[in-house]
């Protein structure tokens, strides 16, 4: 193997901290979060139940596939600034789930999505997870003490029906690589004007 190239493939590896998360309430909600502070999350997984079984006789045991189970819950850690502006977003999505006399809402008016992006080294996006119908199941509350300066965080667990990936930087050959990494910038361009409209 040349070393030079796999000294690039190391340079190229995907990083923990390059990730974006975006939250997007019920559309007539007009709930919208970038999560700037968000400083952790997970994206979810999915496991193939199988079981064993015999074609008779003493031949091995094989696996079939029983059913597949999907992780219906992530946790987003959040940094607090001084004006709890994501504290206030995901109290306020919580409250849009019932009405003053308690009643509980339509699904549709509650349920939205959360976009987790990896990003490259570029900053270009590589892997996108979508949490469909996600909505915040539990905001944990914020604890003090006086034996610390430390920044205040809190933990959002979003609940989900399902999830959908994406892989904008799969392995292609040259000329398909080139061809890639140009359409990432002009996507790049265009989200970005979007972004410029939508968030402001």
């Amino acid at each position: 193997m040349n070393i030079n190239r796999w000294k690039t493939s190391i340079d190229a590896m995907s990083r923990t901290d390059r990730f974006t998360v975006e939250f997007f309430g019920a559309r007539e909600s007009n709930i919208r979060s970038r999560g700037l502070r968000c400083t952790a999350v997970s994206t979810p997984g999915k496991t193939m139940v199988t079981s064993k079984g015999k074609y008779g006789g003493a031949t091995p045991e094989n696996s079939f596939l029983d059913n597949i189970q999907y992780e219906t819950e992530v946790t987003c850690s959040f940094m607090l600034d001084s004006t709890y502006e994501d504290k206030q977003i995901m109290e306020l999505w919580q409250s849009s789930m019932y009405d003053e006399m308690y009643n509980l809402q339509y699904p549709e008016t509650y349920k939205g999505s959360v976009k987790i992006t990896q990003l490259g080294v570029d900053n270009y996006p590589i892997y996108e997870v979508e949490l469909h119908d996600a909505f915040p199941t539990n905001v944990t509350g914020v604890s003090f003490t006086s034996e610390s300066t430390g920044i205040q965080t809190f933990d959002v667990t979003f609940s989900f029906r399902t999830w959908s990936s994406s892989f904008e930087n799969s392995p292609t050959g040259l000329l398909g690589g080139l061809f890639n990494k140009k359409m990432k910038k002009i996507r790049s361009k265009i989200d970005k004007k979007i972004e410029d409209k939508l968030w402001g």
